[in-house]
């Protein structure tokens, strides 16, 4: 770990200081690896190195070891710059393929072991949660402020009654308040991280659950009731509205198919309503 030259530390000294330098040495073997490995995960879906937190015998190999190198030779000549490592990736080619499937391609690869497409990802729980709140207009972007924990006198909780409060938040996900104890309803039910230790690969599940949520939480009623208030005010003309649709919830226009069934849809929800109030 030390290799040839470890770091001397004087006596009485508990060596934090020399532990600190040793790491972001510009030569020091791992640090800027684990890092662009960490970034590569971030945007890519699987990192070069499968077991991000595990770069030792017992861990996977890298899939394109110079790749690795190159990217972290890159991060210490930038000054350790993470943006301009964000930039690198995200303007190369290899991040911008298509998903695209091929079959000759995946004849020879089928696992996109040598990243000749870009896989088809699902959304994290943070992401899901802001898209909706983005695409409903009820986003707030502005600086957080603390969480409205009760006074200090009035901590009455103990290991049989335990404090598992939730605060309703319209700004991001990142600044939601999380515990060990109980995990944040919305961010479970997704995939959200544990809370009890570093998550450096999320699991990923398909349950009912998920379904139901987004079918019947009030949360989500809101936001589709938000998207709607603002569909009508953004698009006065109806047939104009499932274009606008389309364009704030997938940043695409709709196929003449997605159109059409969309206006069949809205028809169909309109003549319902009618006769629904005739008969009332």
């Amino acid at each position: 770990m030390s290799g040839a030259s470890p770091p001397a530390v004087a006596a009485g000294a508990s060596g934090r200081l020399e532990l600190a330098e040793w790491i972001t040495r510009p030569d020091h073997p791992l640090t800027a690896r684990v890092i662009a490995n960490r970034v590569w995960q971030h945007h890519l879906g699987r990192g070069i190195v499968s077991t991000p937190s595990n770069f030792g015998v017992r861990g996977e190999q890298p899939s394109h070891p110079e790749l690795l190198d190159w990217l972290a030779a890159r991060l210490v000549a930038s000054g350790w710059s993470i943006k301009d490592l964000h930039r690198e990736i995200l303007l190369s080619r290899t991040y911008r393929l298509s998903s695209e499937s091929d079959e000759q391609s995946a004849g020879i690869d089928p696992g996109n072991h040598w990243l000749w497409r870009f896989d088809r990802r699902r959304l994290d729980a943070e992401s899901i949660r802001d898209a909706m709140l983005a695409v409903s207009g009820q986003l707030d972007l502005r600086r957080p402020s603390a969480h409205p924990f009760p006074a200090i006198e009035d901590w009455h909780w103990t290991q049989h009654t335990a404090f598992k409060a939730i605060y309703p938040s319209e700004q991001r996900g990142v600044f939601l308040m999380t515990q060990r104890l109980v995990k944040h309803p919305f961010l479970a039910i997704f995939d959200g991280p544990d809370t009890n230790t570093s998550t450096d690969v999320r699991p990923r599940s398909t349950v009912p659950l998920q379904a139901l949520h987004l079918m019947n939480n009030p949360f989500i009623q809101e936001q589709s009731a938000a998207l709607a208030r603002r569909l009508l005010r953004e698009a006065c003309n109806v047939p104009r509205r499932p274009e606008r649709t389309w364009e704030l919830a997938w940043g695409r226009p709709p196929s003449p198919r997605e159109n059409e069934r969309a206006c069949r849809y809205t028809g169909d929800v309109f003549r319902r309503r009618g006769r629904q109030r005739d008969q009332q």
